[in-house]
């Protein structure tokens, strides 16, 4: 009998291994990701929120079916937990992507895409966000949740975000480079210097965001990058242009009544101990909330 019990222990203890590790593998490229996206099964049950939640809150949303930024999702997820302390805000931080229902999202003043990649959100899950944003919401994006696992939600991919990611340089995988503001004016950018430098994952995309009737606040200089190996020729490929304004990597929207921040900056929790960042990431969450610009003067302009 102890025999048996130890070969039912040893099983078990194997198989909870091999999930360990199922669950450890890096989730593979971007386009892996997307080709897995019929394979989704979303969420259904909501997570459990406690009626004595503080308000106004903050949902801070990091479910990841892409690749998933460990590092970088714990260092915003700290970071907003000290920012809606610092503000007197509550927050809920959850993976449940059942979260997004009318009831519960009528909760929350800011939802934050911390680094969500992938098909997250069910149809029913889409556009309950779509009518909370466009109703006067608020929403931050950060990093990965602006990457190429999004094709699926066609409304996210072309309006909330606009360009496409095609890539970011391999070796070395990190960079610094010098971040320039685009548009000094706008509150986001009130406290950031001109041009500071940063050390980051950097995205390239297929286009820029003013295409997308999207305003850009800051790019990056390209001709800082010292590629080695394939990444000659891919950054070579990818190329936006030499000039800051050529490559943004942070911008803004005003989508119905609602307001949007997106920034690529984030793979890294030490991002979001930079100071600058850290200024500004504080800037955007008074801008998209309208605690500054009540009238939208940093929107983008109409058409």
């Amino acid at each position: 009998m102890i025999s048996l019990f130890r070969r039912v222990g040893q099983t078990l203890a194997g198989a909870a291994l091999i999930a360990f590790a199922s669950a450890c593998q890096p989730a593979g490229t971007a386009q892996e990701a997307a080709d897995d996206v019929a394979l989704v099964e979303h969420d259904r049950v909501p997570p459990h929120i406690t009626k004595w939640m503080q308000q106004p809150a903050i949902l801070v949303f990091s479910k990841t079916l892409g690749w998933r930024h460990n590092e970088g999702i714990a260092g915003a997820d700290q970071f907003f937990v000290e920012l809606a302390r610092e503000r007197g805000y509550g927050i809920f931080t959850t993976v449940n992507a059942a979260v997004f229902n009318p009831d519960d999202l009528a909760r929350f003043d800011l939802v934050v895409f911390n680094n969500t990649t992938g098909d997250a959100l069910s149809p029913d899950q889409e556009q309950v966000f779509q009518n909370w944003l466009e109703s006067g919401g608020a929403w931050i994006g950060l990093h990965g949740s602006g990457d190429n696992t999004h094709g699926d939600w066609e409304w996210y991919s072309q309006v909330v975000i606009g360009p496409t990611f095609i890539g970011h340089p391999q070796t070395p995988h990190f960079n610094q480079v010098r971040v320039e503001t685009l548009n000094a004016e706008h509150p986001i950018m009130a406290r950031a210097p001109q041009v500071w430098s940063h050390d980051e994952e950097w995205y390239f995309f297929d286009t820029r965001p003013g295409d997308y009737g999207l305003l850009p606040l800051a790019g990056i200089h390209e001709p800082d990058f010292n590629p080695e190996g394939e990444d000659v020729g891919k950054l070579a490929d990818w190329a936006m242009g030499d000039r800051p304004a050529d490559h943004p990597v942070m911008w803004v929207g005003c989508l119905g009544e609602g307001r949007t921040f997106y920034s690529a900056l984030g793979h890294s929790d030490l991002a979001y101990e930079v100071e600058v960042y850290r200024a500004i990431l504080n800037d955007a969450f008074d801008w998209v909330l309208k605690q500054t610009d009540v009238e939208g003067a940093g929107c983008p302009a109409a058409d």
